[in-house]
């Protein structure tokens, strides 16, 4: 005999639900993208070169060294793959999105000994873009389960910067950026009557939270020590970034109740939707969609970069660097009323980590080609438990544990078109695994870079 009731199946929902509202990792911190076309492709290690328009992201001393004003315009894609395996059953889920990603200028103003050179430009600087997608056949129930999880916005930069030679070998420089973005993170839960137990045969429950980053501030300051500018074979870089306060506006919109659904769809062909409540052959009830907003305040840590750069040949560029921030010492500022999102525990939730670039770039002899290989780690901070109020448990609320943290590979090249116009392209691709609790996952990043380089 078919069962005429979603009795069984709420149970189901609920319990994901019940979890997936405390689990929101705070976006604003960590998802470094890298700026910059030739800079990623030396896999970020840019920090001890810094000598074009991404230098206001990676060491705005380094601006000092350009003598020719500069335009730069680039575009990115990425690519979000991931794998879920949980008991057993596997998921997979895939995300891409195409977006402009840099536009500036470089103007070096004519001094009588020295440099001093003005720069402004916007850039994406965070990438929120994730999915995963979890399966698998419920016995209690004999309900087939298929929820998905996806993020999609970043955070974008507008910078002043300004640099000066402070002696022959040493230049000093400030970027002040304005930050902002956004976030939209949609959670949606699928149950699948796969053995025509019930009468209906598919119901869907979907929420979703829109997070508004305003413009908050913050500020970067460089040190370029190189050998003078006429044989700078070594150059040597440091960087310290103010932590800025992000405040955000988000909404939260989903069903009231978490024991129901936004769709059901029976058997018969019936459907019932959000709020229609149309109670047709008495099988659809009528369901409340809630929208709930409010605003939080989240302050950011300081950020320190240590960075250096060699040629041991008049082809040969070597670069390496190493960025470190506290997350642990993230703080949120101001209250959340819901207790939706403001709702992590920054000491016993997120590491401090550091992040390492290495690059090389080799010019082609009697061709204008530059080509350009890198690798960079990247650690998660993130490493739970889910609910910070609650004992670590390996099942209920297991700790995010790194299998393999996220580890990239860069290639990448630089055409002379003519004199004056460069063109770059930049390849990135990184993996990182890993568990928590039954849930183990094995994603993939890729993204794609070109930038148009014009001084004159």
């Amino acid at each position: 005999m078919r069962v005429a009731t979603t009795a069984l199946s709420m149970v189901s929902v609920l319990g994901m639900l019940t979890v997936q509202t405390p689990a929101q990792e705070e976006r604003a911190v960590d998802h470094f993208s890298g700026v910059g076309v030739r800079a990623m492709g030396m896999g970020g290690a840019y920090l001890g070169v810094a000598d074009d328009f991404s230098a206001i992201h990676w060491n705005p001393a380094g601006l000092a060294q350009m003598t020719q004003r500069e335009v730069y315009l680039g575009a990115q894609r990425n690519g979000y793959d991931s794998e879920a395996t949980q008991r057993g059953i596997r998921a997979r889920s895939d995300l891409a999105n195409t977006r402009f990603s840099s536009f500036g200028f470089v103007f070096p103003f004519p001094v009588h000994r020295g440099s001093l050179v003005l720069a402004a430009g916007f850039n994406r600087v965070k990438e929120f873009d994730s999915i995963v997608r979890i399966g698998g056949f419920n016995a209690a129930d004999s309900l087939q389960q298929d929820n998905t999880f996806s993020h999609e916005g970043g955070l974008e930069m507008k910078t002043f910067a300004a640099a000066v030679d402070v002696s022959p070998t040493v230049s000093l420089g400030l970027a002040l950026n304005l930050i902002s973005g956004d976030n939209e993170n949609i959670q949606e839960f699928l149950l699948e009557d796969k053995k025509d137990l019930y009468l209906e045969k598919r119901w869907t429950a979907r929420q979703s939270f829109t997070d508004e980053y305003d413009n908050s501030f913050n500020a970067k300051f460089g040190l370029l020590v190189r050998t003078p500018r006429e044989d700078s074979q070594f150059r040597f870089g440091l960087t310290v970034a103010t932590g800025p306060t992000h405040e955000v506006d988000y909404r939260f919109k989903g069903i009231s109740d978490v024991t129901a659904y936004n769709l059901i769809e029976y058997d018969n062909g019936t459907v019932c939707r959000d709020s229609f409540g149309t109670d047709e052959d008495d099988v659809c009830t009528s369901v409340e969609v809630k929208t709930t907003q409010g605003r939080y305040k989240v302050s950011l840590p300081l950020e320190f970069g240590i960075g250096g750069s060699a040629r041991p040949s008049p082809d040969l560029l070597v670069a390496a660097s190493v960025h470190f921030s506290e997350w642990s010492q993230s703080e949120y500022t101001g209250s959340d009323i819901n207790d939706l999102r403001a709702n992590a525990s920054f000491e016993n939730q997120y590491r401090d980590v550091a992040r390492y670039h290495f690059g090389v770039e080799y010019q082609v002899p009697q061709i204008a080609l530059d080509l350009r290989a890198g690798f960079y780690t990247d650690p998660l901070p993130f490493v739970g438990p889910r609910d910070p109020d609650l004992a670590t448990d390996p099942i209920t609320n297991p700790l995010v544990v790194a299998k393999q943290d996220r580890r990239f590979m860069t290639l990448g090249a630089g055409l002379l078109l003519d004199t004056a116009v460069r063109a770059d392209v930049a390849l990135t691709r990184g993996t990182f695994d890993v568990t928590e609790g039954p849930l183990a996952e094995n994603n993939t990043v890729n993204r794609a870079v070109l930038g148009i380089n014009y001084r004159f």
